[in-house]
């Protein structure tokens, strides 16, 4: 750099009439001054009109581009669009809860990974680069989608490393999307009442189909508790390896209200997960299969013998050989070839006596009742899985005999804990829901007190002295009954292959609660010395359920002269003298 010598103020004024012209020093006077000052002024305005035109002109350029990309835009992801439009409207969609609030089912705000194959530069390059981060996608089939300009969508759930990972690779075609996905925090437990979605489909079973045409604002309180679900699947769970069955089916009803606190069908499913699921693990047995259940109806035939007054306690029956109605001769399992009291019928499971109970009701009589116990109609539950029972087409002598005793008439086995429930409840039936209630609902009065009295010291008597021994509850004092059938097979019955169930309630003196536990095809193991009736497996694993489900349902164990005070009482007496001994601490 040149350092030029400080001027004089004359000199610095001298040097203002010099230019510089091809490095040589000229004269400037005042016109040419001014003439300088103009070629500048129209250089500078030449500038700004040049510099004017090409912001049009690129602005054009951006504005034509813009609108082009938004075109292009529109038409590849109109197919993202679609799903994130019903995603979003899956959005609005009420939570399901528990009756206890705890969250069943729930929307879960996610981004979606898209990539518009006909925007995509290198189909291998974004694949394998997406592939890298996202281990679990398959690089090569997103390849061969990509190339032919087809629309990816990776559900793969990403985590927020992994979204940012993708962002900074800067991939044409690339984006993410919001979008809600149904979320099921308690995974299997109460799969089947709680059901799923499918995309496209809404709700397509359980709970989750009962919303697609529910209204209402806020989560849906289911009936099931949690905690009473959880200990059902476990116990089943249990019961269905140990016997090593087929299948394994439970649940617990309120006898006041007909909420259903349990339901379970194993094998079960993961909601979150329904396609992973084999199509028969994700069909509720509780509810849409059929089954002839066998001798658990007899408390039914009983209960409508003693309404009708064909049958006192005090009634016998002989159970002695066997016994020949039309063409059908009837005998007994291990029958005690005797003659048989009321009780000892249901106690020690006569067909032969249920089915001279029967006879004496007579076939209307009989119809009547399962009628009105809910037995030949479809349960008008909330599950859109239910299904109708499938009872005689023709119903003469012989078919009121076999049906008095559970051959003949086939049900779901949620039918029989409804009837059994109406049968220690006082004498209401209540269809079972699957909806939280407040208020208990005043149901239909099929069967009086007295009878329901009479029945559930029958059914004490099955667990004391009958074939329910292993049924027996410390403290709860379980009423109820045993039922093993043989299933339906070309031309007759299949002795090998077995439907085992125990029907009961509790606590026994005032029930509260009643439950079912059904086993299909249950094997003899060791310890069940060759046997695989409901006795040996059904009704441990209906002690097991009650065992640990009453203390989480706030049913407390008593002593025995609470049992013996409160057996057969007038359920509002019952009641009264339940209340009292629970304020004196008795329970």
């Amino acid at each position: 750099m040149i350092k030029l010598p400080l001027l004089s103020r004359k000199r610095r004024a001298l040097a203002r009439v010099y230019l510089i012209d091809d490095g040589v020093r000229v004269a400037q006077t005042g016109a040419d001054r001014i003439a300088a000052t103009g070629r500048r002024v129209k250089a500078a305005a030449g500038a700004r009109r040049r510099i004017l035109m090409c912001g049009v002109v690129f602005g054009a350029v951006f504005a034509l581009m813009g609108g082009r990309l938004f075109a292009v835009a529109l038409a590849t992801e109109s197919p993202g669009a679609a799903r994130i439009a019903t995603s979003a409207g899956d959005g609005d969609r009420r939570e399901i809860v528990d009756r206890n609030g705890v969250l069943l089912a729930a929307n879960l705000p996610l981004r979606a990974l898209e990539i518009a194959g006909n925007e995509v530069w290198d189909a291998g390059e974004t694949a394998a680069k997406i592939g890298a981060i996202v281990p679990a996608i398959d690089a090569e089939d997103i390849r061969k989608k990509l190339e032919d300009k087809r629309y990816v969508e990776i559900r793969e759930r990403l985590t927020p490393a992994q979204e940012q990972a993708i962002f900074a690779l800067g991939l044409p075609g690339v984006r993410f999307s919001a979008r809600v996905e149904r979320f099921y925090p308690q995974g299997r437990t109460g799969a089947h009442v709680v059901g799923h979605m499918e995309p496209g489909k809404g709700g397509v079973m359980g709970l989750e189909r009962y919303l697609n045409g529910a209204g209402g604002a806020g989560p849906l309180a289911a009936s099931i508790d949690i905690r009473a679900q959880e200990i059902v699947e476990q116990e089943l769970g249990a019961a269905l390896e140990k016997f090593h069955a087929k299948a394994a089916m439970g649940a617990v009803m309120d006898v006041a209200t007909g909420e259903v606190i349990a339901l379970a069908s194993l094998p079960d499913f993961d909601p979150n997960r329904p396609g992973a699921a084999k199509p028969d693990h994700r069909r509720n047995r509780a509810v849409y299969d059929l089954y002839e259940l066998g001798s658990a109806l007899k408390l039914l035939t009983a209960a409508a013998a003693l309404e009708a007054g064909t049958a006192r306690e005090s009634s016998t029956y002989d159970a002695r050989g066997s016994l020949k109605i039309a063409d059908r001769v009837l005998r007994d399992f291990h029958g005690e070839n005797r003659i048989l009291t009321f009780s000892e019928v249901i106690q020690h499971s006569s067909n032969i006596g249920a089915a001279r109970m029967a006879k004496e009701l007579g076939v209307e009589k009989l119809k009547a009742a399962f009628k009105a116990a809910g037995m030949l109609d479809t349960l008008p539950i909330e599950l859109a899985e239910r299904r109708a029972p499938s009872p005689p087409w023709q119903w003469g002598p012989v078919e009121t005999a076999t049906v008095s005793y559970g051959h003949g008439i086939s049900i779901t086995p949620l039918h029989l804990l409804a009837a059994a429930t109406s049968i220690v409840n006082g004498g209401d039936y209540r269809a079972p829901t699957f909806l939280k209630h407040d208020t208990p609902s005043a149901g239909d009065r099929i069967f009086s007190a007295e009878t329901s009295a009479t029945m559930r010291r029958v059914m004490r008597e099955v667990v004391t002295g009958g074939t329910a021994s292993l049924a027996e509850t410390p403290g709860y004092f379980s009423i109820g009954k045993t039922a093993t059938a043989e299933k339906p097979a070309r031309g007759g019955y299949d002795p090998n292959a077995r439907i085992a169930s125990f029907v009961g309630a509790f606590p026994g003196y005032a029930p509260r609660y009643a439950v079912l536990v059904t086993l299909d095809e249950p094997q003899a193991v060791e310890g069940t010395f060759g046997y695989a009736t409901a006795g040996w497996n059904a009704a441990p694993t209906y002690a097991a359920i009650v065992g640990r489900i009453a203390p989480v349902l706030g049913v407390m164990p008593a002593g025995p002269e609470i049992a013996a005070l409160r057996f057969g009482a007038p359920p509002g007496e019952r009641r009264a003298d339940l209340s009292s001994a629970d304020a004196g601490g008795g329970m």
